[in-house]
């Protein structure tokens, strides 16, 4: 089922940004790399993954959380 497997790929993503220290860059791009390989093992269009990653990527690094933890904000993002 390949809806289960993205569904399964994002948890764990999602688990990552829970248990990491800190919200750094390094963490961000990590992130984003799993969610791409995800996204293209669920058979999403390749320029479409590459537009959301590329999207999640700016706006967890350049927006600034409003009301909320770096991690949560990164969260809400994905």
């Amino acid at each position: 089922m390949v809806l289960g497997g993205l569904q399964d790929s994002l948890r764990d993503t999602l688990n990552k940004i829970a248990r990491a220290g800190r919200i750094d860059d390094d963490l961000v791009k990590e992130i984003v790399r799993d969610i791409q390989r995800a996204l293209l093992k669920a058979d999403v269009n390749v320029k479409l993954a590459l537009q959301l990653t590329r999207r999640i990527q700016e706006r967890a690094l350049d927006e600034k959380p409003a009301g909320a933890s770096a991690r949560e904000h990164v969260v809400r993002i994905v």
